[in-house]
């Protein structure tokens, strides 16, 4: 079988919810910058939406963390990732999409922000409330037993330890609090404990620290 080429980086959050995956179905594959970086012409050559993460598989590509994401459960069913019947699926789909289409965008609002002679307190203070509201929502969603699905890893759960991590250091970058409802406190922690979210979790963390360090001129501990 063909070899698995991950393009990406380690700030990305979906990158570090592929990597998950991929550690979860205990697969190999190999880390690629996009060269001269992503949207270029050189990458699109090899990945047409110019957007990160793609696998590249032999002749198949694949852009959309969702559509890689389930193209690996399928291709490697063991462990399932989608398990239970049509409806407990279709919750645990519901769940994954909340985080791509709900959760992550006030946080993907506020990378402009982050360097203070480049903020706009209003857009701030107006993306955070959402991020926080968005929380809520998840809350009232969700019913973690630890994880989403029960006590296995499924694909609703993975772009989640990325996204609360960013969160929390969004708050911290901005002089901000961001009350994380309980249930999803004793989420955060289940999902930072497992063992396929640990090395793609702390590869994601120890790159954005250096990222926010950077755009703040001051260490960042969140």
């Amino acid at each position: 079988m063909a070899e698995l080429v991950l393009y990406g980086n380690d700030v990305s959050g979906y990158c570090c919810k592929v990597r998950i995956i991929l550690a979860h179905k205990h697969r190999a594959w190999r880390d690629e910058a996009p060269p001269d970086g992503y949207g270029s012409p050189a990458y699109r050559a090899i990945v047409p939406a110019g957007t990160i993460p793609a696998l590249v598989q032999g002749n198949l590509v694949l852009s959309e963390s969702e559509a890689i994401a389930e193209y690996l459960d399928e291709a490697w069913p063991d462990p399932p990732m989608l398990p239970g019947d049509a409806a407990a699926r279709g919750r645990l789909r519901q769940l994954a999409r909340f985080h791509d289409s709900r959760l992550e965008p006030p946080l993907r609002a506020l990378f402009a922000h982050v360097a203070p002679e480049a903020r706009d307190d209003a857009t701030v203070d107006r993306q955070m409330a959402l991020y926080a509201q968005r929380l809520g929502e998840l809350a009232s969603l969700a019913v973690p037993r630890p994880l989403l699905g029960g006590e296995a890893l499924t694909l609703a759960d993975c772009g989640y330890p990325a996204t609360f991590m960013l969160g929390r250091g969004m708050a911290g970058a901005f002089g901000l609090t961001v009350a994380m409802p309980e249930a999803l406190a004793s989420y955060e922690k289940a999902l930072a404990a497992h063992p396929s979210v640990m090395p793609a979790l702390a590869r994601c963390r120890a790159a954005t620290e250096q990222w926010f360090a950077a755009k703040l001129g001051r260490p960042l501990a969140f």
